[in-house]
């Protein structure tokens, strides 16, 4: 009877921390919680196997959506610090387990529901040297609330990182792709700063937009509201609310102008909306949007500037449609591939 009372006691204890693990899957542990599962995992390495295990199970469990299992198995094969990551903020390459999964249960959650409050991943102390990161795929976009109050919504194809001390010892983010911003201002003054592959971005308060996919030609930052400061080269080059800043990042030559700063952040909204684009680059932003690969015929004006407005959602074939009625083009589409082409 001992020995049967002592397997039951097993059994119970195990259902208890397994009931823990899919809390923590689905992001809705407490931080006592969470405690008391990591020293079952790392207690041993079979409890570390059994976490992996129940984990498999919670991905193809039918209670689980497919844009759920997905963005599990994709955030699983992206979360991850890359080099350019590394050099910013001197993080080393080796990342302990726990940090890891911590990080890709955070990433998930934003993901599936698009809102993550930085005060809900719950870091060990000797995490603070860590650094998180966070990407969307093509065709997402993701919002989240850092330790600061300061609101980020990134864009689809981007990735911002930042350390376990954020708001602590510093104020520091770094972005490849687009973000909008809404910055909290802070009693003691302590700027927040964005460091990008082109420039950093310094500022105390405001909202603005940038763009700095590794890719393009250009980095832009919009300002909707506040001041900020571009540093370059040593140099800090001030921005007005309505004006953009253009980096050429071949010439490292800037431009300035006058623009609806305002539609600049219509993508957090589930619009596209521009006062100004040319045909080239409303098919990068179209291709990231639906994730498709959109190629433009060398045969046409790609250059061509005109007004954009999507507002309803429309699918990317409903925007190639209507775009043939306002130029002369033509197109196919085959799978994710869409070719448009002279009329």
């Amino acid at each position: 009877m001992v020995i049967s009372g002592k397997r039951t006691n097993m059994k119970e204890q195990t259902s208890h921390i397994h009931e823990l693990a899919i809390r923590y899957f689905e992001g809705c542990i407490s931080p006592t919680e969470e405690e008391i599962l990591f020293l079952f995992v790392n207690a041993q390495p079979s409890n570390q196997q059994q976490f992996r295990h129940w984990e498999k199970e919670w991905m193809q469990s039918s209670r689980l959506n497919p844009e759920t299992t997905n963005g599990w198995k994709q955030l699983q094969r992206r979360i991850q610090l890359r080099e350019t990551f590394e050099q910013v903020f001197n993080t080393p390459r080796r990342h302990n387990w726990r940090m890891f999964v911590a990080a890709a249960a955070v990433a998930c959650l934003c993901l599936v529901s698009g809102l993550y409050t930085g005060s809900k991943l719950n870091q060990p102390p000797e995490a603070s040297n860590q650094a998180f990161a966070l990407e969307t795929s093509y065709g997402e976009k993701s919002k989240l609330i850092l330790a600061d109050g300061t609101t980020v919504w990134l864009n689809a194809g981007s990735s911002l990182q930042y350390t376990g001390n954020f708001n602590l010892k510093n104020r520091e983010v770094y972005l490849s792709g687009e973000a909008y911003f809404e910055v909290t201002r802070q009693s003691d003054g302590t700027p927040f700063t964005v460091k990008t592959d082109a420039y950093s971005i310094v500022v105390k308060g405001t909202k603005f937009n940038v763009t700095t996919y590794p890719e393009d030609q250009e980095s832009k930052t919009t300002l909707l509201e506040g001041t900020i400061n571009i540093l370059y080269k040593g140099k800090q080059i001030p921005v007005n609310p309505g004006e953009q800043l253009n980096l050429d990042k071949q010439n490292g030559r800037f431009s300035r102008q006058q623009v609806q700063a305002d539609l600049y952040k219509s993508w957090t909204e589930g619009r596209l909306e521009y006062d100004k684009i040319t045909l080239e680059e409303l098919a990068v932003r179209l291709s990231r949007k639906y994730d498709v690969q959109i190629h433009l015929d060398d045969q046409l004006e790609k250059e061509t500037v005109f007004r954009v407005s999507l507002r309803n959602e429309e699918t990317v074939s409903e925007v190639i449609h209507a775009l043939s009625e306002i130029i002369p083009i033509r197109y196919k589409r085959d799978g994710r591939n869409i070719y448009i082409r002279k009329q």
